[in-house]
Parts: structure tokens; sequence; C-alpha cells
């Protein structure tokens, strides 16, 4: 239970708002402070979990990412000789590891995300404007969890009956292949029916006919507007810092990376600020309980 009650759509613009810092940011610095935030509000908010299960996931894409990336594109002045005349670009090489940095950081963003803001709250935001849009995303964000539990689940009844019907526990590439494909038909399968069933219920109730009405109310209070006065003044800085050159770097056709860009300056200072509001809560939040 959350002490401190923010309304969700400050949740929503603030998250909306890193998502796009993680895109325009591509300066190490500033990137590796910024995963090092989100990891810390991913711990705080007791999701390591889900922490874990993104990092199996993408470690092995990330490293494909960053190898792949110098390998398809030569783009680059600075060349480094693998065999022979062989080379790939430090270049690229750059670029394929801040990518795939940058990647790494929206993906935990999105988990944060998840946490913070339930689906009433984003339907009770979204659903009187865009009652279709609206209930398309969040059926969109909420497939893959369900999907993952749902493949979780019918693998525990799979192994379950391999242990009490098979004789033998060595099985080749392709009955792997085969049995995973098998197991990825049902839980399709079981998620289009739930579907179809959700779909026919909502239809039954009559959603969109009428304006939505919700259960849930939110105003805002005091904390609402020093958070939104503290998140838009370290973003005006933020912006600001970005017109003059501050937390990109140049990449092609030479990577660029100037001194300044190195040190802790007013600009990389409002991101830290930007980043830490929901730490601080989550801190404090933590402190009463204790």
């Amino acid at each position: 239970m959350k002490l401190t009650v923010i309304h969700p759509a400050i949740y929503i613009t603030y998250y909306m708002i890193l998502v796009l810092f993680a895109f325009i940011y591509n300066n190490p610095y500033y990137l590796i402070t910024f995963l090092i935030c989100i990891v810390a509000l991913i711990i705080l908010q007791g999701i390591g979990n889900e922490l874990k299960t993104t990092l199996k996931f993408f470690v092995p894409m990330s490293v494909i990412i960053i190898l792949l990336n110098p390998v398809v594109s030569h783009v680059g002045t600075t060349k480094i000789y693998i065999i022979g005349n062989y080379f790939i670009t430090l270049e690229a090489l750059t670029y394929g590891i801040i990518m795939s940095l940058s990647l790494l950081i929206i993906l935990l963003t999105f988990t944060s995300y998840n946490k913070t803001v339930s689906y009433q709250e984003m339907l009770y935001i979204f659903s009187k404007r865009f009652p279709n849009i609206s209930m398309v995303i969040i059926m969109a964000l909420r497939f893959i969890p369900l999907f993952n539990y749902r493949l979780n689940e019918v693998n525990k009844i799979s192994k379950f009956n391999e242990k009490q019907y098979s004789n033998t526990n060595k099985n080749s590439m392709v009955e792997k292949i085969s049995k995973t494909a098998n197991l990825l038909v049902v839980v399709v399968s079981w998620s289009l029916e739930e579907s179809m069933i959700t779909a026919k219920s909502m239809k039954a109730r009559g959603y969109g006919i009428k304006e939505r009405t919700s259960y849930l109310s939110y105003k805002f209070h005091k904390i609402d507007y020093m958070l939104t006065g503290f998140i838009s003044f370290s973003l005006l800085i933020c912006i600001i810092g970005l017109t003059q050159g501050f937390g990109r770097i140049e990449i092609y056709p030479t990577l660029m990376f100037s001194d300044s860009e190195s040190t802790v300056n007013i600009y990389y200072l409002s991101l830290l600020f930007l980043l830490l509001p929901l730490i601080y809560l989550e801190i404090k939040e933590k402190l009463i309980w204790e």
C-alpha cells in the first residue's frame, strides 16, 4: 500500500519523458547514470525478479546487436583491422553499444512503469476520450506478462506429463523444437480463446456505447503540484543542455568526445534530479513502513 498518492497523469507523463530521453541521450556517462537510477528504482519497487528476467532476455540480444552492427555497417573513419584487410570501425562498434544500452534502459523503464501505473489508472486517464485506443494499448501491455505466465503454466504441466509417462530423459533437438512449438500453439490458442470471450463480454456490457465511468477518482494535491514543478524545472534545464550539445556525442563520421562531457555540470545534474523523484518516494515509503 502506498501512503503517497500521486495522480496517474503525472506518472504517465513522467515515464514518457524518461523513454524519450533514453532515445535522445547517447553520451555513455549520461546513459550509465540513467541505467543505475532505473535499476535502483526497480529494486526499491520490489520487482527484482522482473529485472533478472529482462536481463536474461536482453544480454544475448545486446551481444548480437553489438557484434552485428559493426559487421554490417562499415561507416566511420577509425578502422580496427581484425583479419588481414577485414576491418570494423570504432564508430559502428560504439553505436551498437550505445544502441543496446538505450534499449535496455527503455525496457527497464517500461518494467518500472508496469509496477507503478495499473491498468485501471490508465483506463481512468485515457478511456473517456480514447476508449478503443486505450483498451488496445492496455491489452498490448498486458499481453506479454500474461503470455509468459501462461507459458510457464503449460510448461509445468508438460514437464509433469513427461515425468509420468516418459521412459527416456534425453530428447533430440528435433523433439525439443517440436515440444516447444506445441507449447506455443497451446498458449496462443488459449490466449486467442480468452480474448474472444473478453470481447464478447465487453460487447454484452455495452463498452464504448456511452462515456465510460470509473470507480477511481483522482484529484491534484499539493504533492502533485510540487512534483510537477520539480520535473518541469529539471526537464527545462535538460532540454537547454541538449540544445547546446550536452548529453550527446558525435559518432559518425568520426567519434568525437569532448572533455566537458565527462565532467559534472548543471545539465548532468539536471538529468540526475529528473531521475530522483520516484526513488525518493520509494525510499520515503520504506522508511515510513519500517
